[in-house]
């Protein structure tokens, strides 16, 4: 196994300016310390990585989408793996970091660590490029394939808990900054407007 952190530092690049998913806890902490930015939507709500990043996936078909996911998030949405299996965006990469616990909840063991098998679910559900890795070699080369080839993928990475103090979240950026913020930066790779009145909307809602 390999620890959640040096999966991501090792895949940083291979990412470069990708607009990133990101479910909140721990993944979220340690993709932010390493790429901050506007690139970064925060999914608070748990197991909704794959319905955004297939909506997203499906309205930008030019741009990778990538879904940083972890073990019991993925849990609560189950039907969302169905929904990717059916519809198979190619440009969409859904990493799962399996800990099997929420490590934000008090180490609460997941179904992972009673035998539930992610990567079996996910192919059973149609995604036929679902895999798992326990080595941060094979983590950093399985991503790297996943780039350069057509999807949707759905990557288990097998990562060993963190042993440091887990309730160290970043102050959080407001719900609707975080969304208007995210929507620019994908409008910037885009080069075009995508919601030419979202600024117009929020302020009128504020007013």
């Amino acid at each position: 196994m390999f620890k959640r952190n040096e999966g991501l530092e090792s895949i940083h690049a291979l990412i470069g300016r990708a607009p990133c998913l990101v479910t909140v806890g721990m993944a979220w902490v340690d993709w932010n310390r390493i790429r901050p930015g506007d690139g970064n939507l925060a999914l608070k709500t748990l197991g909704s990585g794959s319905s955004i990043g297939l909506g997203l996936a499906l309205a930008l078909p030019d741009q990778k989408i990538v879904v940083l996911d972890g073990d019991g998030a993925v849990l609560m949405n189950l039907n969302g793996l169905a929904t990717l299996g059916r519809l198979r965006p190619r440009n969409l990469i859904q990493i799962v970091f399996d800990n099997k616990m929420y490590e934000c909840s008090g180490s609460v063991p997941t179904a992972t660590a009673h035998g539930t098998n992610l990567v079996a679910m996910a192919k059973g559900a149609g995604i036929r490029n679902a895999v798992s890795v326990d080595t941060l070699a094979a983590f950093t080369e399985t991503v790297q394939r996943a780039f350069a080839a057509d999807g949707p993928h759905f990557i288990v990475a097998e990562v060993s808990p963190s042993t440091e103090n887990v309730i160290t979240y970043p102050r959080w950026l407001d719900d609707s900054d975080n969304r208007y913020r995210f929507m620019r930066y994908v409008e910037a790779l885009e080069g075009r407007k995508l919601h030419e009145d979202a600024i117009d909307v929020k302020l009128s809602l504020n007013s």
